[in-house]
């Protein structure tokens, strides 16, 4: 019996997409469009969202401050599937102009702006196929177990925290993005008297004056993206007001409501680096940048990837109208395995190389190897996502890419130029420190470790790393009891699960799973680069769709 002809006995084809994310978006406008294409060659179809906080996401909560930015430039930002013909949603520009003026002109706008783009953008989707029946659940999901029919052709069944079950479905998308928690969380091990605030996110809750007082020293665990929105939102979230001074740099005004300061500690010692606004001339810059696609095109080893992009690297540094360079090959592979460029082991290293690229970033200083090597890495990630991805590496070869990518990501996918700017002032104005962003100085589950006894001792200690992306260490019971049971697996010294290309998920014998699919960041490791708003980065949205819609009309085998 075909998909089609079995799906008329049941009356309806129901999918389960557990997560509302930008990433379920992606692939339910996709499959939307397919299903129109379709017309009367398909079955009825249900789909059930489930989330506990539907059509926008944690991340771009609409009720956030509008200090805390988007990383990534907002021209990228766009629901619709890349290529397609006819557009059921508009682009965020596109939405901006009419709903959010204000904001059309800005490349970093406020996350919650872009959180009421997203929402609209699933309104879009749900109205523009009114055959479609759509139900959302909010809830957390805690299980998924396959429920009658054959290993074939299961049901699946969704548990959530409130003991309720959900299905069954033909077909199960996992888009579960950021996990809740994680294993390396300081709150599961923290024994200091010293307070905790064990998350940031929601700011207005985490960080109020009743957990963070006017006037307290503050230690911060982390010196990455969340870690300035901790320091904007016990600022400017409080009252405190930047300008701009004759020197054209920024000033911090307190309002006497914010921390006296500020301690990050980081395990690289080092801030992100400020993302370059486009003006440094690089002489045949898409030559370089082709002839490296070619080489990642190749299934070139993880050592000649990472060859390529240090080679591309120092070309772009040698073709550089403004570069200094001596020996450009040099300082490019020094800067790869040192985190900043040759020079830069002196006192005060984090503020000095965090202060050149923002000089860099702002055309005031001639770009060096760091600034190349953030080029060349985030030019070329799309090839370098084909690259890597779905690829069968042993423990050791991951462990040399990822040591890598952890490099790269600080120099490529660092703060936009203003929020670096805001830091620079706030550690201009003594409110941020970064006294503690060296060697032997860290944070563990009995405090501040590494500290002269001449040194401050924190009021208060923020934790402010993140869970990981992947699922392994994360406090996710679905996946915990999937990968338990064989169900999904993750592959030796990654953290994601394995997939197929169109997102079906592939159990510990290497079979894929009928009727169950996972995208997003719970891939992330065996698939490359997913916690990007960046739709044309990845097909796998599309391919899902498809490949659903393939197994309405096929049955069995149309998931492949």
């Amino acid at each position: 019996m075909n998909g089609s002809a079995e799906a008329a006995l049941d009356g309806v084809y129901r999918i389960g997409v557990v997560g509302a994310g930008p990433k379920a978006l992606f692939a339910l406008e996709s499959l939307v469009r397919r299903l129109l294409a379709a017309g009367g060659e398909v079955p009825r179809v249900a789909v059930d969202v489930i989330d506990t906080n539907p059509y926008a996401g944690s991340a771009y909560a609409p009720d956030q401050p509008e200090y805390l930015r988007l990383n990534v430039s907002a021209g990228i930002v766009d629901a619709h599937e890349p290529g397609a013909a006819e557009r059921f949603v508009p682009s965020f520009h596109q939405w901006a102009v009419e709903h959010a003026p204000q904001r059309d002109q800005e490349s970093f706008p406020p996350r919650s702006t872009v959180g009421e783009y997203l929402h609209c953008a699933w309104n879009r989707v749900q109205e523009v196929c009114s055959d479609l029946q759509w139900n959302t659940v909010t809830a957390r999901a805690v299980d998924l177990t396959a429920v009658g029919g054959d290993s074939a052709e299961p049901r699946w069944v969704v548990h959530t925290a409130d003991g309720e079950q959900h299905g069954p479905y033909r077909q199960v998308l996992l888009a579960t993005g950021h996990a809740p928690d994680h294993d390396g969380a300081l709150k599961h091990t923290w024994s200091a008297e010293i307070p905790l605030v064990p998350q940031v996110y929601p700011v207005q809750q985490w960080l109020s004056q009743s957990k963070i007082p006017a006037g307290a020293t503050v230690a911060v665990r982390g010196g990455a993206l969340t870690f300035i929105d901790v320091c904007l939102a016990l600022t400017q979230g409080r009252g405190g007001v930047f300008t701009t001074g004759e020197d054209a740099n920024l000033r911090y005004i307190p309002s006497g409501q914010e921390p006296s300061r500020i301690l990050p500690v980081t395990r690289s010692g080092l801030f992100l680096d400020a993302k370059s606004r486009p003006c440094v001339t690089v002489e045949d810059l898409d030559t370089v940048l082709d002839h490296a696609r070619v080489r990642l095109a190749a299934q070139c080893t993880i050592t000649e990837v990472i060859n390529t992009v240090q080679h591309a690297a120092a070309e772009i540094l040698d073709r550089c109208t403004r570069s200094t360079a001596s020996d450009a090959a040099w300082e490019v592979s020094y800067t790869a395995r040192n985190g900043a460029e040759p020079g830069s082991e002196r006192l005060n290293r984090a503020v000095r190389v965090f202060t050149r690229s923002i000089e860099v970033a702002e055309g005031r200083a001639d770009p060096g190897a760091a600034w190349a090597l953030g080029a060349a890495w985030a030019k070329l990630y799309p090839a370098l996502v084909q690259a890597v991805s779905f690829r069968d590496l042993d423990a050791g070869d991951w462990a040399q890419f990822r040591q890598m990518a952890v490099t790269m990501e600080r120099l490529a996918f660092g703060p936009p130029l203003l929020n670096a700017r805001k830091i620079a002032a706030l550690i201009q104005a003594g409110v941020v420190d970064a006294l503690w962003m060296r060697q032997g100085v860290g944070i563990a589950a009995t405090g501040i470790t590494g500290l002269d006894e001449s040194e401050p001792r924190p009021d208060v200690v923020i934790d402010a790393v993140l869970p990981p992306p992947g699922v392994v260490g994360t406090d996710q019971p679905m996946y915990l009891s999937l990968l338990e049971r064989g169900t999904l697996t993750v592959p030796p010294g990654r953290r994601g699960v394995m997939v197929t290309p169109s997102g079906q998920a592939l159990n510990s014998s290497g079979q894929a799973v009928a009727g169950l699919s996972v995208i997003g960041r719970p891939t992330e490791d065996h698939v490359l680069g997913h916690d990007t708003l960046n739709r044309a980065l990845h097909t796998m949205p599309q391919e899902w769709a498809q490949a659903v819609v393939k197994h309405m009309t096929q049955g069995p085998g149309g998931t492949s």
